[in-house]
């Protein structure tokens, strides 16, 4: 269930993007470098209405009460059945560019991140759902996003029991086409290659949101604890 994302350089993104989809509007700009994404910050998505925004992390559905009604994932076999959800995966489809994200693995009492990134460090893109909010304080309408869950695959079932549905270019107009169809939907939900797929044990330093640079992804081999024998 990916809380932390790294989103540093989105070119890998805004290329592919532009040979398959000729009319985006970008309204993201430059984007900021961030090592430690966390719930509630911003990253850039591109929406089905072709515009590619900034949106708080955290899908808060157009009908909550307040901005802590927030999901940052949403679950694939579920979608229809969460009222948080289903309208967005109607009609509110988004694609969210990466660089990768991290993912802890938990053993025993301890845990200990990983940084699981494209094995050609290309970027990896994410099926999400957006919705809009408004902000009767702000005065202003807040684009949200939730990223889709769906079943591990062997790489990333050693470490945990969930991974975001991760789309190939070759997906990317189907899934923000209004007109497909729910079955072709549910055929993107399938957990993608472990070939693809680079895991990078990290050090503790990525725990705190505070910290925010490349420092975070540096691969780190923990120790492995010295066994006592019997003679």
């Amino acid at each position: 269930m990916p809380g932390r994302l790294v989103i540093f350089d989105d070119s890998f993104f805004r290329t592919e993007a532009k040979k398959i989809f000729n009319n985006v509007k970008n309204h993201v700009g430059y984007i900021k470098p961030s090592y430690n994404l966390a719930p509630t910050h911003l990253l850039p998505v591109l929406l089905n209405t072709h515009v590619y925004s900034n949106a708080h992390f955290g899908l808060i559905p157009s009908w909550a009460k307040d901005k802590k009604s927030i999901n940052i994932n949403a679950r694939s076999e579920t979608l229809f059945e969460k009222k948080s959800f289903r309208n967005s995966f109607k009609s509110k489809r988004c694609l969210i560019p990466v660089n990768g994200f991290y993912e802890w693995e938990k053993i025993g009492k301890d845990k200990f991140p990983y940084f699981v990134h494209s094995v050609d460090d290309g970027g990896l893109v994410f099926a999400g759902l957006w919705d809009e909010w408004y902000d009767v304080i702000k005065n202003e309408k807040i684009i949200s996003v939730a990223l889709i869950t769906t079943q591990p695959n062997e790489k990333i079932a050693k470490i945990h029991d969930r991974m975001p549905v991760i789309l190939d270019s070759k997906h990317w107009k189907t899934w923000l086409d209004k007109d497909t169809s729910l079955e072709e939907l549910n055929k993107l939900f399938l957990s993608c290659s472990s070939e693809i797929l680079k895991l990078d044990e990290v050090s503790s330093f990525v725990n705190p949101v505070k910290n925010n640079t490349p420092e975070c992804i540096k691969p780190f081999k923990r120790e492995t604890p010295i066994q006592e024998t019997l003679f």
